[in-house]
């Protein structure tokens, strides 16, 4: 069930992206930063505010389970999208090595591992430069 919840929040959360970067009038930043709030409060719960302080290897311990791992990390590289978009360069580098490190976690966790998720570890990983 939390699986299904966290794909369908992240595909959500994928088209407002997209159509945010092709300028539809439909969606603005605001709106995608308010369903990322919404996503990670329901994924993470009253474990949000400590996690953003955690090294990302300890968050991922605290969250043992992969699917939460995975998620967190995939909501984690809208977050630097995003930040890219608000010419926060800092910002958007340190949420992407979050979100890298919390996916090498996830696949390391999964048994098995969904094919998915090393295909999205690759491409973020190919999209900017290294930063670990």
């Amino acid at each position: 069930m939390q699986r299904d919840l966290v794909l369908r929040w992240l595909e959500q959360i994928s088209a407002l992206i997209a159509k945010l970067l092709r300028r539809d009038p439909t969606v603005d930043l605001t709106l995608v930063e308010d369903r990322l709030d919404d996503a990670e409060t329901q994924l993470l719960g009253p474990l949000r505010l400590l996690l953003e302080r955690l090294e990302p290897a300890s968050a991922a311990e605290l969250l043992t389970d992969p699917w939460r791992i995975q998620g967190y990390a995939e909501l984690l590289a809208f977050r630097s999208a995003i930040a890219r978009l608000k010419e926060n360069p800092t910002e958007a580098d340190d949420l992407l090595h979050r979100a890298r490190v919390l996916g090498r976690e996830a696949l390391r966790r999964a048994d098995p591992v969904p094919p998915e998720w090393p295909r999205w570890l690759e491409r973020l990983e190919s999209d900017a430069p290294p930063v670990d």
